[in-house]
């Protein structure tokens, strides 16, 4: 078994194991465009492993920092880019209340 793959199949068993309580979905389950971020970004990284052997060290070492991103919540991990993605976060939408704050400050 290639290093992506059980790379892939542990970050898979992370985001199950986080579960997905802040997301609200179905209990314990993370949303499925975790999963769809993740099945990009790992298979992305097997196709450049499978066709390089030089780069296959790297991009397996590349797969299981994800993986340890995921871990440790770091912002780079693809469940945190996936979240910053979606449209209507709470990061990326201001309340209006601060809108007005804003308007309020430069006035």
């Amino acid at each position: 078994m290639g290093a992506v793959l059980l790379a892939w199949l542990t970050e898979i068993g992370v985001q199950v194991w986080k579960g997905g309580a802040e997301n609200k979905v179905p209990p314990g389950l993370p949303v499925p465009s975790l999963f769809a971020a993740d099945m990009l970004v790992f298979g992305l990284l097997a196709f450049g492993a499978k066709e390089s052997a030089q780069a296959r060290p790297v991009v397996g070492l590349l797969a299981w920092g994800l993986v340890a991103a995921t871990l440790l919540n770091n912002p780079l991990a693809p469940s945190a880019l996936a979240k910053k993605l979606v449209p209507g976060s709470s990061s990326t939408t201001a309340s209006p209340s601060t809108g007005a704050q804003l308007q309020g400050v430069t006035q």
